[in-house]
Protein backbone atom coordinates (compact mmCIF):
# COMPACT_ATOMS: atom_id res chain seq x y z
CA UNK A 1 0.00 0.00 0.00
CA UNK A 2 1.38 2.98 -1.00
CA UNK A 3 1.88 6.07 1.68
CA UNK A 4 -0.36 9.08 1.68
CA UNK A 5 0.96 12.13 1.11
CA UNK A 6 -0.10 15.41 3.30
CA UNK A 7 -2.17 17.94 1.42
CA UNK A 8 0.03 21.25 1.91
CA UNK A 9 -2.35 23.40 -0.27
CA UNK A 10 -5.56 23.05 1.86
CA UNK A 11 -4.06 24.56 5.10
CA UNK A 12 -6.35 21.89 6.85
CA UNK A 13 -6.38 17.94 7.42
CA UNK A 14 -2.52 16.85 6.28
CA UNK A 15 -1.01 19.95 6.68
CA UNK A 16 2.57 19.56 7.91
CA UNK A 17 3.36 20.56 11.46
CA UNK A 18 5.34 23.16 12.93
CA UNK A 19 8.25 20.89 14.01
CA UNK A 20 8.50 20.21 10.05
CA UNK A 21 7.64 23.61 8.87
CA UNK A 22 10.49 24.71 11.20
CA UNK A 23 12.89 21.86 10.13
CA UNK A 24 12.28 22.70 6.13
CA UNK A 25 13.09 26.86 7.28
CA UNK A 26 16.09 26.13 8.92
CA UNK A 27 17.20 23.66 6.33
CA UNK A 28 16.62 26.06 3.11
CA UNK A 29 17.56 29.17 5.24
CA UNK A 30 20.73 28.22 6.49
CA UNK A 31 21.72 26.73 3.71
CA UNK A 32 20.37 29.62 1.19
CA UNK A 33 22.37 32.09 3.67
CA UNK A 34 25.86 30.35 3.21
CA UNK A 35 25.18 30.11 -0.81
CA UNK A 36 24.78 33.81 -0.78
CA UNK A 37 27.71 34.73 1.96
CA UNK A 38 29.62 32.52 -0.43
CA UNK A 39 28.76 34.14 -3.79
CA UNK A 40 28.30 37.75 -2.39
CA UNK A 41 31.89 37.79 -0.66
CA UNK A 42 33.19 37.86 -4.39
CA UNK A 43 31.46 41.42 -5.15
CA UNK A 44 31.84 43.09 -1.67
CA UNK A 45 36.04 42.19 -2.03
CA UNK A 46 36.43 42.86 -6.31
CA UNK A 47 38.73 45.82 -5.37
CA UNK A 48 41.37 43.87 -3.40
CA UNK A 49 40.98 40.85 -5.51
CA UNK A 50 41.50 43.02 -8.84
CA UNK A 51 44.81 43.75 -7.24
CA UNK A 52 45.98 40.28 -6.42
CA UNK A 53 44.80 38.29 -10.05
CA UNK A 54 44.34 41.45 -11.99
CA UNK A 55 47.50 43.15 -12.22
CA UNK A 56 47.82 44.04 -15.96
CA UNK A 57 46.47 47.04 -17.34
CA UNK A 58 49.00 50.02 -17.13
CA UNK A 59 49.47 52.75 -14.67
CA UNK A 60 48.27 53.49 -11.26
CA UNK A 61 44.32 54.69 -10.95
CA UNK A 62 43.31 52.78 -13.84
CA UNK A 63 40.22 50.89 -13.66
CA UNK A 64 40.89 48.31 -15.94
CA UNK A 65 41.78 45.62 -13.12
CA UNK A 66 38.69 46.33 -11.40
CA UNK A 67 36.77 45.67 -14.43
CA UNK A 68 38.11 42.34 -14.99
CA UNK A 69 37.21 41.70 -11.22
CA UNK A 70 33.87 42.68 -12.27
CA UNK A 71 34.21 40.99 -15.41
CA UNK A 72 35.17 37.87 -13.72
CA UNK A 73 31.82 38.12 -11.35
CA UNK A 74 29.98 38.54 -14.24
CA UNK A 75 31.31 34.76 -15.44
CA UNK A 76 29.50 33.49 -12.20
CA UNK A 77 26.44 34.72 -13.37
CA UNK A 78 27.17 33.18 -16.97
CA UNK A 79 26.92 29.68 -15.12
CA UNK A 80 24.08 29.90 -13.16
CA UNK A 81 21.73 29.13 -15.89
CA UNK A 82 23.64 25.76 -17.00
CA UNK A 83 23.29 25.15 -12.98
CA UNK A 84 19.65 25.80 -12.74
CA UNK A 85 19.16 23.63 -15.70
CA UNK A 86 21.17 20.49 -14.63
CA UNK A 87 20.75 20.87 -10.95
CA UNK A 88 16.77 21.46 -12.17
CA UNK A 89 16.44 18.75 -13.73
CA UNK A 90 17.99 16.49 -11.56
CA UNK A 91 15.60 18.04 -8.43
CA UNK A 92 12.40 17.34 -10.77
CA UNK A 93 13.49 13.66 -11.20
CA UNK A 94 15.24 12.95 -7.86
CA UNK A 95 13.83 15.39 -4.86
CA UNK A 96 14.28 19.00 -4.34
CA UNK A 97 16.44 17.64 -0.96
CA UNK A 98 19.00 16.07 -3.51
CA UNK A 99 19.09 19.09 -5.31
CA UNK A 100 19.86 21.62 -2.28
CA UNK A 101 22.60 18.83 -1.08
CA UNK A 102 24.54 19.02 -4.19
CA UNK A 103 24.05 23.04 -4.56
CA UNK A 104 25.65 23.32 -1.16
CA UNK A 105 28.31 20.72 -1.75
CA UNK A 106 29.56 22.72 -4.92
CA UNK A 107 29.26 25.72 -3.47
CA UNK A 108 31.13 25.24 -0.15
CA UNK A 109 34.36 23.56 -2.27
CA UNK A 110 34.56 26.26 -4.84
CA UNK A 111 34.41 28.90 -2.06
CA UNK A 112 37.39 27.43 0.25
CA UNK A 113 39.15 26.94 -3.05
CA UNK A 114 39.19 30.20 -3.55
CA UNK A 115 40.61 31.12 -0.11
CA UNK A 116 43.72 28.68 -1.25
CA UNK A 117 44.64 30.10 -4.50
CA UNK A 118 47.62 31.53 -5.38
CA UNK A 119 47.87 35.15 -6.81
CA UNK A 120 49.16 36.25 -9.80
CA UNK A 121 52.45 37.57 -8.64
CA UNK A 122 53.03 33.97 -7.56
CA UNK A 123 51.71 31.82 -10.58
CA UNK A 124 51.32 34.34 -13.10
CA UNK A 125 48.30 33.76 -15.36
CA UNK A 126 47.19 30.64 -13.96
CA UNK A 127 45.86 32.30 -11.23
CA UNK A 128 42.85 34.27 -12.92
CA UNK A 129 42.13 31.10 -14.55
CA UNK A 130 41.71 29.35 -11.78
CA UNK A 131 39.96 31.71 -10.32
CA UNK A 132 37.44 31.68 -13.17
CA UNK A 133 37.07 28.32 -12.58
CA UNK A 134 36.02 28.29 -9.45
CA UNK A 135 33.56 31.18 -10.01
CA UNK A 136 32.04 29.21 -12.71
CA UNK A 137 31.52 26.14 -10.00
CA UNK A 138 30.04 28.92 -7.73
CA UNK A 139 27.57 29.79 -10.58
CA UNK A 140 26.41 26.46 -10.79
CA UNK A 141 26.01 26.31 -7.36
CA UNK A 142 23.88 29.32 -6.97
CA UNK A 143 21.85 28.68 -10.17
CA UNK A 144 20.81 25.09 -8.74
CA UNK A 145 20.47 27.08 -5.32
CA UNK A 146 17.74 29.81 -6.15
CA UNK A 147 14.89 27.19 -7.70
CA UNK A 148 15.99 24.30 -5.62
CA UNK A 149 15.37 26.70 -2.26
CA UNK A 150 12.17 28.25 -3.76
CA UNK A 151 10.98 25.33 -4.55
CA UNK A 152 11.41 23.38 -1.56
CA UNK A 153 9.67 26.31 1.07
CA UNK A 154 6.73 27.09 -0.84
CA UNK A 155 5.98 23.66 -1.68
CA UNK A 156 5.68 22.82 1.80
CA UNK A 157 3.93 26.41 2.70
CA UNK A 158 0.25 26.15 3.25
CA UNK A 159 -1.74 28.05 1.02
CA UNK A 160 -2.41 31.25 2.98
CA UNK A 161 1.02 31.54 3.89
CA UNK A 162 3.00 30.98 0.59
CA UNK A 163 4.33 34.10 0.58
CA UNK A 164 5.37 34.24 3.52
CA UNK A 165 7.38 31.41 3.30
CA UNK A 166 8.80 32.23 -0.10
CA UNK A 167 9.68 35.64 0.64
CA UNK A 168 12.15 33.86 3.69
CA UNK A 169 14.05 32.57 0.75
CA UNK A 170 14.88 35.68 -0.32
CA UNK A 171 15.30 36.88 3.07
CA UNK A 172 17.99 34.67 3.85
CA UNK A 173 19.72 35.79 0.50
CA UNK A 174 20.19 39.09 2.17
CA UNK A 175 21.01 37.41 5.46
CA UNK A 176 24.14 36.27 3.87
CA UNK A 177 24.90 38.98 2.30
CA UNK A 178 24.99 40.71 5.61
CA UNK A 179 26.95 38.29 7.29
CA UNK A 180 29.18 38.40 4.59
CA UNK A 181 29.19 42.93 5.07
CA UNK A 182 29.63 42.83 8.52
CA UNK A 183 32.60 39.81 8.62
CA UNK A 184 34.41 41.82 6.02
CA UNK A 185 33.78 45.19 7.93
CA UNK A 186 35.25 43.32 10.94
CA UNK A 187 38.06 41.75 9.65
CA UNK A 188 39.14 44.88 8.26
CA UNK A 189 38.69 46.58 11.31
CA UNK A 190 40.61 44.25 13.71
CA UNK A 191 43.18 43.34 10.94
CA UNK A 192 44.25 46.52 8.85
CA UNK A 193 43.02 47.60 6.15
CA UNK A 194 47.12 46.59 5.09
CA UNK A 195 46.87 43.19 5.88
CA UNK A 196 43.05 43.18 4.90
CA UNK A 197 44.54 43.70 1.31
CA UNK A 198 47.59 41.09 1.57
CA UNK A 199 46.42 38.30 3.39
CA UNK A 200 43.26 38.92 5.34
CA UNK A 201 40.66 38.88 2.63
CA UNK A 202 41.15 35.07 2.09
CA UNK A 203 39.65 34.48 5.95
CA UNK A 204 35.84 35.16 4.32
CA UNK A 205 36.35 32.60 1.74
CA UNK A 206 37.32 30.08 4.45
CA UNK A 207 34.42 30.64 6.19
CA UNK A 208 32.14 30.39 3.65
CA UNK A 209 33.67 26.91 2.60
CA UNK A 210 33.35 26.14 6.59
CA UNK A 211 29.68 27.01 7.01
CA UNK A 212 28.92 24.96 3.69
CA UNK A 213 30.16 21.98 5.96
CA UNK A 214 27.59 22.85 8.30
CA UNK A 215 25.14 23.10 6.03
CA UNK A 216 25.17 19.85 4.94
CA UNK A 217 23.62 17.89 7.65
CA UNK A 218 21.25 20.47 8.51
CA UNK A 219 20.04 19.81 5.23
CA UNK A 220 20.08 16.12 5.71
CA UNK A 221 17.54 16.40 8.44
CA UNK A 222 14.73 18.06 6.24
CA UNK A 223 12.22 15.80 4.21
CA UNK A 224 11.22 15.81 0.78
CA UNK A 225 8.43 18.15 -0.11
CA UNK A 226 4.79 16.22 0.03
CA UNK A 227 4.29 17.78 -3.27
CA UNK A 228 7.29 16.39 -5.03
CA UNK A 229 6.18 13.00 -3.17
CA UNK A 230 2.53 13.19 -4.72
CA UNK A 231 4.43 14.02 -7.88
CA UNK A 232 6.60 10.74 -8.10
CA UNK A 233 3.75 8.25 -6.90
CA UNK A 234 1.89 9.83 -10.03
CA UNK A 235 4.57 9.27 -12.01
CA UNK A 236 4.77 5.57 -11.26
CA UNK A 237 1.46 5.36 -11.97
CA UNK A 238 1.79 7.03 -15.32
CA UNK A 239 -0.95 9.41 -14.51
CA UNK A 240 0.21 12.62 -16.46
CA UNK A 241 -3.01 15.13 -16.17
CA UNK A 242 -1.09 17.09 -14.26
CA UNK A 243 -2.11 20.75 -13.09
CA UNK A 244 -0.39 23.84 -13.26
CA UNK A 245 -1.44 27.45 -12.37
CA UNK A 246 -2.57 29.67 -15.76
CA UNK A 247 -1.07 33.26 -15.16
CA UNK A 248 -3.47 34.38 -17.91
CA UNK A 249 -6.56 33.52 -15.60
CA UNK A 250 -5.78 33.00 -12.00
CA UNK A 251 -7.53 29.51 -11.63
CA UNK A 252 -5.68 26.37 -12.21
CA UNK A 253 -6.52 24.24 -15.84
CA UNK A 254 -4.53 21.82 -17.33
CA UNK A 255 -0.40 22.00 -17.51
CA UNK A 256 0.19 23.24 -21.35
CA UNK A 257 2.10 20.55 -22.91
CA UNK A 258 3.56 22.10 -25.98
CA UNK A 259 6.68 23.57 -26.14
CA UNK A 260 5.58 26.53 -27.22
CA UNK A 261 3.68 27.36 -24.22
CA UNK A 262 6.50 25.98 -22.00
CA UNK A 263 8.95 28.49 -24.00
CA UNK A 264 5.88 31.73 -23.50
CA UNK A 265 6.16 30.92 -19.78
CA UNK A 266 10.16 30.92 -19.52
CA UNK A 267 10.07 34.41 -21.76
CA UNK A 268 7.85 35.92 -19.70
CA UNK A 269 9.52 34.78 -16.26
CA UNK A 270 12.87 36.09 -18.06
CA UNK A 271 11.04 39.64 -18.44
CA UNK A 272 9.44 39.34 -15.08
CA UNK A 273 13.09 39.25 -13.47
CA UNK A 274 14.95 41.67 -15.04
CA UNK A 275 14.60 44.55 -13.04
CA UNK A 276 15.19 42.86 -9.63
CA UNK A 277 18.44 41.16 -11.07
CA UNK A 278 19.92 44.56 -12.11
CA UNK A 279 18.74 46.67 -9.80
CA UNK A 280 20.17 44.25 -6.51
CA UNK A 281 23.58 43.94 -8.58
CA UNK A 282 24.18 47.82 -9.02
CA UNK A 283 22.70 48.59 -5.72
CA UNK A 284 24.61 46.46 -3.09
CA UNK A 285 27.34 45.17 -5.04
CA UNK A 286 28.88 47.59 -7.21
CA UNK A 287 27.55 50.14 -4.73
CA UNK A 288 30.55 49.41 -1.99
CA UNK A 289 32.91 50.36 -5.11
CA UNK A 290 30.86 53.45 -6.44
CA UNK A 291 30.34 54.91 -2.79
CA UNK A 292 34.55 54.62 -2.34
CA UNK A 293 35.38 56.07 -5.58
CA UNK A 294 32.54 58.76 -6.34
CA UNK A 295 31.21 59.82 -2.72
CA UNK A 296 32.53 62.51 0.08
CA UNK A 297 31.81 63.67 3.24
CA UNK A 298 32.95 66.72 4.46
CA UNK A 299 35.08 66.86 1.13
CA UNK A 300 37.10 63.66 2.03
CA UNK A 301 36.81 60.29 0.33
CA UNK A 302 34.75 57.91 1.95
CA UNK A 303 36.69 55.10 3.24
CA UNK A 304 35.65 50.90 2.48
CA UNK A 305 34.49 50.23 5.69
CA UNK A 306 31.64 53.22 5.40
CA UNK A 307 30.72 51.80 2.56
CA UNK A 308 30.72 48.31 3.55
CA UNK A 309 28.44 49.79 6.82
CA UNK A 310 25.68 51.15 4.25
CA UNK A 311 25.71 48.11 2.53
CA UNK A 312 24.80 45.99 6.05
CA UNK A 313 22.39 48.62 6.37
CA UNK A 314 20.70 48.60 3.32
CA UNK A 315 20.81 44.61 3.92
CA UNK A 316 18.80 45.47 6.97
CA UNK A 317 16.81 47.13 5.29
CA UNK A 318 15.64 45.06 2.65
CA UNK A 319 15.46 42.03 4.74
CA UNK A 320 12.80 43.57 7.06
CA UNK A 321 10.86 44.82 3.85
CA UNK A 322 11.37 41.40 1.86
CA UNK A 323 9.40 39.66 4.61
CA UNK A 324 6.82 42.43 4.82
CA UNK A 325 6.18 41.92 1.56
CA UNK A 326 5.61 38.48 1.44
CA UNK A 327 3.30 38.31 3.97
CA UNK A 328 1.58 41.02 2.57
CA UNK A 329 1.04 39.44 -1.04
CA UNK A 330 -0.77 36.55 1.03
CA UNK A 331 -3.43 39.13 1.82
CA UNK A 332 -3.56 41.49 -0.86
CA UNK A 333 -2.17 39.49 -4.02
CA UNK A 334 1.39 39.67 -5.14
CA UNK A 335 0.95 42.39 -8.30
CA UNK A 336 0.48 45.14 -5.94
CA UNK A 337 4.28 45.22 -4.30
CA UNK A 338 5.42 44.34 -8.02
CA UNK A 339 3.79 46.96 -9.62
CA UNK A 340 4.92 49.66 -6.95
CA UNK A 341 8.70 48.35 -6.83
CA UNK A 342 9.11 48.70 -10.73
CA UNK A 343 7.68 52.29 -10.21
CA UNK A 344 10.05 53.42 -7.32
CA UNK A 345 13.11 51.95 -8.99
CA UNK A 346 11.93 53.40 -12.36
CA UNK A 347 11.19 56.95 -11.19
CA UNK A 348 14.14 57.25 -8.04
CA UNK A 349 16.92 55.55 -9.21
CA UNK A 350 18.64 58.54 -11.22
CA UNK A 351 17.84 61.47 -9.02
CA UNK A 352 18.60 59.43 -6.10
CA UNK A 353 22.52 58.52 -7.32
CA UNK A 354 22.48 61.79 -8.73
CA UNK A 355 22.12 63.08 -5.20
CA UNK A 356 24.68 60.27 -3.66
CA UNK A 357 27.19 61.87 -6.06
CA UNK A 358 26.94 65.18 -5.16
CA UNK A 359 26.06 65.77 -1.54
CA UNK A 360 29.34 65.47 0.18
CA UNK A 361 27.78 63.69 2.70
CA UNK A 362 27.84 60.08 4.06
CA UNK A 363 24.59 60.31 5.51
CA UNK A 364 22.77 60.92 2.56
CA UNK A 365 24.66 58.35 0.73
CA UNK A 366 23.20 55.17 3.18
CA UNK A 367 20.03 57.28 2.83
CA UNK A 368 20.08 56.18 -0.56
CA UNK A 369 21.08 52.79 -1.10
CA UNK A 370 18.42 52.46 1.83
CA UNK A 371 15.68 53.85 0.05
CA UNK A 372 16.96 52.02 -3.67
CA UNK A 373 17.26 48.23 -1.64
CA UNK A 374 13.81 49.08 -0.03
CA UNK A 375 12.01 49.99 -3.42
CA UNK A 376 13.76 46.75 -5.01
CA UNK A 377 12.84 44.66 -1.82
CA UNK A 378 8.99 44.80 -2.41
CA UNK A 379 9.40 43.27 -5.90
CA UNK A 380 12.25 40.77 -3.64
CA UNK A 381 9.31 39.51 -1.32
CA UNK A 382 7.04 38.32 -4.50
CA UNK A 383 9.51 37.47 -6.55
CA UNK A 384 9.96 33.65 -5.22
CA UNK A 385 5.99 32.77 -4.57
CA UNK A 386 5.41 33.62 -8.25
CA UNK A 387 8.03 31.90 -9.62
CA UNK A 388 6.84 28.96 -7.99
CA UNK A 389 2.91 29.19 -8.48
CA UNK A 390 4.07 29.74 -12.61
CA UNK A 391 5.42 26.60 -13.15
CA UNK A 392 3.83 22.64 -12.53
CA UNK A 393 6.04 19.97 -10.12
CA UNK A 394 7.41 18.47 -13.18
CA UNK A 395 9.31 20.86 -14.83
CA UNK A 396 9.21 23.45 -11.52
CA UNK A 397 12.90 23.68 -10.66
CA UNK A 398 14.71 23.24 -14.11
CA UNK A 399 11.92 25.55 -15.40
CA UNK A 400 11.88 28.66 -12.65
CA UNK A 401 15.75 28.09 -12.46
CA UNK A 402 16.41 28.50 -15.83
CA UNK A 403 14.73 31.46 -16.77
CA UNK A 404 15.09 32.87 -13.52
CA UNK A 405 19.09 32.69 -13.87
CA UNK A 406 19.26 33.42 -17.72
CA UNK A 407 17.54 36.94 -16.41
CA UNK A 408 20.35 36.99 -13.93
CA UNK A 409 22.72 36.39 -16.23
CA UNK A 410 21.63 39.25 -18.94
CA UNK A 411 20.75 41.74 -16.67
CA UNK A 412 22.14 41.22 -13.07
CA UNK A 413 25.44 39.07 -13.82
CA UNK A 414 27.23 42.15 -15.70
CA UNK A 415 25.20 45.08 -13.97
CA UNK A 416 28.63 46.35 -11.73
CA UNK A 417 30.54 45.90 -14.81
CA UNK A 418 27.93 47.75 -16.69
CA UNK A 419 27.19 50.59 -13.92
CA UNK A 420 31.16 50.98 -13.60
CA UNK A 421 31.66 51.07 -17.19
CA UNK A 422 29.49 54.27 -17.74
CA UNK A 423 30.41 56.24 -15.30
CA UNK A 424 34.47 55.57 -16.71
CA UNK A 425 33.44 55.76 -20.18
CA UNK A 426 30.84 59.55 -19.27
CA UNK A 427 32.63 60.10 -16.79
CA UNK A 428 29.33 61.01 -15.15
CA UNK A 429 28.62 58.68 -11.38
CA UNK A 430 25.29 58.95 -12.01
CA UNK A 431 24.71 57.24 -14.96
CA UNK A 432 25.72 53.86 -13.11
CA UNK A 433 21.68 53.72 -12.22
CA UNK A 434 20.82 53.28 -16.19
CA UNK A 435 21.08 49.50 -16.46
CA UNK A 436 18.38 49.72 -13.07
CA UNK A 437 16.44 51.49 -15.16
CA UNK A 438 16.43 50.25 -18.06
CA UNK A 439 15.64 46.77 -16.84
CA UNK A 440 13.01 47.84 -14.75
CA UNK A 441 11.14 48.83 -18.15
CA UNK A 442 11.30 45.53 -18.98
CA UNK A 443 9.79 44.38 -15.61
CA UNK A 444 6.98 46.83 -15.72
CA UNK A 445 5.72 45.18 -19.10
CA UNK A 446 5.46 42.21 -17.54
CA UNK A 447 4.31 42.96 -14.32
CA UNK A 448 1.45 44.90 -16.22
CA UNK A 449 0.35 41.82 -17.95
CA UNK A 450 0.81 39.46 -15.18
CA UNK A 451 -2.73 37.68 -13.71
CA UNK A 452 -2.89 37.56 -10.12
CA UNK A 453 -1.82 33.97 -8.77
CA UNK A 454 -2.78 33.57 -5.01
CA UNK A 455 -5.08 31.10 -3.74
CA UNK A 456 -4.52 29.21 -6.40
CA UNK A 457 -3.99 25.98 -6.02
CA UNK A 458 -0.11 24.45 -6.16
CA UNK A 459 0.12 21.57 -8.17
Amino acid sequence: MSQAVPDVTSGELGAPTRQQIRTVVLAASFGNLVEWFDFTTYGLLAMIIAKHFFTVGGADGSNTPLLLAFATFGVGFLARPLGGLLIGLYGDRKGRKPALLLSITLMGASTFAVALLPDQAAIGLAAPILLVLCRLLQGVAAGGEWGGAASFLVEWAPTRKRGLLGSVHTATIFVGTLVGSLVIAALTAGLGSDTMGDWGWRIPFAIGGVLALIAIPVRLRAEETPIFRAEAAQAERSIEDVKTPDVTSGVAPSMPTTKAALTKRLAFTFCLVGMQSAAVYTFTSYFPSFVTQYTTNNGQPVGAGAALFSNALASVIVIAVVLTSGNLSDRIGRKPGMMISCFLVLVLSYPLITLASRADSLAVTVAVQCVLAASVALFLGCLPVVLVELFPARVRVAGLSTSYNVASAVFGGFAPLIAGGLVAATGFPPNASLWAVTAAVVSTVAVFFFKETRGVDLA
